[in-house]
């Protein structure tokens, strides 16, 4: 395995879980970081001994010359940033989710990946958890619990916070099948903190339709039932697989079971974001370079990302259009626009009337 120098842009809190597998790693070092506030990118560069610091990125692509690059940025500048990877001959971006937000910034990313000839990864690291890479869960849908033919996918965070990991393993869930069709609705704009670069609508839900029949019921929204007993926001990730022969139930910390006719007992396994997340992590990372060196095709690689965007537009499409959507969307960033003016105007409008 050759040894890929790889650089940090972005030493924010996200970027730390990044940083802290790099000791495990083989055939990977990490030797710059990049941030434009300077206080952060010191304390970064302490705290994991990275040779190389900068408040540019042009400039620290072009003196670094990394071969893989982690964007660990708020969304918004995907593209901008991608292209500056691409045009330094960077070979391989992973990128924080969500991957985009405008229906034209997948168009553009997959653009530039095809002229630079740049891999992308998206950080939905759950795929390297064991129950998931190893095929655990894929083999009680496909082999234990006969015919499925509901799903139910929640989770607290909205559309493109939590949305894009829960699209991800509802994807990997379905055998990476695309929905045929989505009738969503939603409401709701929440402009602070981190909203403001994850724009989506608070509140969503959807149901999606497959080619086999199954139905999805995909909530996104505060006030979903996610997790039962979770408290934590971004731990609200739950999944309820209904089968003609039996029911998978997952959650993020509470593990999951499935039991299936002819078993007495649930059977149980881990699922758990708390003790698998650094090692999910640090597998997802080293996959990127077992792909550069022409080993297996990255879980998490651009084509299955963008497949779950694409299937999160959709529901925007069906719940700004008010009906059912076939997929895949026509969905323009013109439309995206207007229909989030629309949001936010009701938002300020139910604000300005609910009592003090």
């Amino acid at each position: 395995m050759a040894t890929y120098r790889s650089m940090i842009l972005g030493c924010g809190p996200r970027a730390r879980s990044h940083a802290e597998v790099y000791p495990e790693l083989q055939g990977m070092e990490l030797v710059a970081c990049c941030d434009l506030d300077a206080s952060r990118r010191e304390q970064f560069q302490s705290d994991f001994s990275i040779p190389l610091a900068f408040d540019d990125y042009e400039t620290a692509l072009a003196e670094v010359q990394p071969d893989i690059v982690h964007v660990v940025t708020q969304p918004g500048r995907r593209i901008w940033e991608a292209e500056c990877a691409g045009k330094a001959g960077v070979k391989a971006c992973i990128i924080e989710k969500p991957l985009a937000v405008t229906p034209s910034e997948i168009v553009e990313l997959e653009r530039i990946r095809d002229l630079a000839k740049m891999k992308i990864a998206v950080n939905c690291q759950r795929r390297y958890f064991p129950q998931f890479r190893d095929g655990v869960i894929r083999d009680i849908i496909e082999n234990k619990l006969g015919d499925v033919y509901l799903i139910r996918a929640s989770t607290k965070g909205n559309l493109m916070s939590m949305g894009p990991h829960t699209m991800d393993l509802l994807l990997l869930i379905m055998g990476e099948a695309d929905p045929i069709a989505v009738w969503a609705m939603a409401y709701g704009i929440d402009e602070t903190g981190y909203k403001a670069h994850h724009r989506a609508p608070e509140h969503t839900f959807a149901q999606y339709w497959y080619e086999d029949g199954t139905r999805v019921l995909f909530d996104c929204d505060l006030d979903a039932l996610g997790t039962p007993g979770e408290t934590s926001f971004w731990m609200h990730l739950h999944f309820d697989v209904l089968g003609s022969k039996g029911r998978l139930y997952l959650t993020q910390n509470g593990g999951y079971w499935y039991q299936a006719e002819g078993m007495a007992e649930p059977e149980h396994g881990e699922s758990s974001w708390d003790n698998q997340q650094t090692a999910g992590q640090r597998d997802f990372t080293q996959a990127v370079a077992e792909w550069l060196d022409g080993g297996k095709p990255h879980l998490n690689r651009f084509d299955v990302a963008k497949a779950g965007f694409n299937a999160l537009i959709g529901a925007l499409q069906s719940a700004c259009e008010g009906r059912r959507v076939d997929l895949p969307h026509t969905f323009t960033d013109e439309q995206w626009e207007k229909y989030y003016g629309h949001l936010k105007s009701e938002h300020e409008a139910s604000d300005e009337f609910r009592p003090a």
